[in-house]
Parts: structure tokens; C-alpha cells; sequence
């Protein structure tokens, strides 16, 4: 009898943490304003990122192209509302080892495979032991 109400307080205790992971995240929004540039906005909101810029940067551009002008020096129009990349959906799918979106995952690591090649392009290939 104990170990049921033990299990129905535990039941209880993680309803309303479970109603939290079910909400939907909110998205973070920034407003540029005059003089701000792509890569200051991308400290502002994500000061600590291990990724790179430039995909940070990409990730920006994708989700907010109408923030930007449409001439080839593209800048950050003031007023805009940036939506701001979900940094932990990013961070998934740019660590999973040798994912990167856009890729087949053919080449890991980058180079070449040699799987693709026949013996004739490798028959001169140094070889060691």
C-alpha cells in the first residue's frame, strides 16, 4: 500500500513539470537598433556559443530575411524584429558527429573517401606497414 502512494505522490510531484515540457518554447525576439551590426547582435544573444560565427550568422539570415536589405552589402534594417535562432536546436545539429546539415554524411571530416576511388587511382599510393 505504501509503494502506491509513493507512486501516485511521485505522479502527482511531476504533473506540472511535465505540463512545462509539453508548452511550446517561446521564441526570443530582439529589436535591432540604429548602428547594430549582425555580429553584435549575435554576442548580445548568444554570448556564449561554442559554434562559429559564421553559422550563427547563417542561422540568422535564414530565419530573418526581411530584417535584411536586399542590396549585396547586406545590413541589418533598424526596427527589425529578429527572431533569434533556437540555440540548442542548432547545437544539435551541427555536434551530432559527422552530421553537418546539408550534407549526406557521405565524407566525414571533410577530404575525400577512398572508398569511392578504384585500385588503378590508388595503385601508387605509398603504403605503410
Amino acid at each position: 500500500m505504501t509503494s502506491v502512494r509513493a507512486l501516485l505522490c511521485c505522479m502527482i510531484a511531476s504533473a506540472p513539470m511535465l505540463c512545462l515540457a509539453a508548452k511550446p518554447v517561446a521564441h526570443a525576439t530582439y529589436v535591432v537598433e540604429s548602428g547594430d551590426t549582425l555580429d553584435k547582435v549575435i554576442r548580445k544573444t548568444m554570448p556564449d556559443s561554442p559554434l562559429r560565427v559564421d553559422i550563427l550568422r547563417n542561422a540568422f539570415v535564414q530565419q530573418n530575411p526581411q530584417a535584411f536589405t536586399k542590396a549585396p552589402p547586406r545590413s541589418l534594417m533598424a526596427g527589425a524584429v529578429l527572431n533569434v535562432p533556437n540555440h540548442d536546436d542548432l547545437l544539435r545539429s551541427y555536434m551530432v558527429p559527422g552530421h553537418a546539415p546539408g550534407n549526406s554524411g557521405m565524407h566525414r571530416g571533410g577530404g575525400y573517401s577512398t572508398a569511392d576511388m578504384n585500385m588503378n587511382e590508388r595503385k601508387n599510393w605509398v603504403r605503410f606497414p
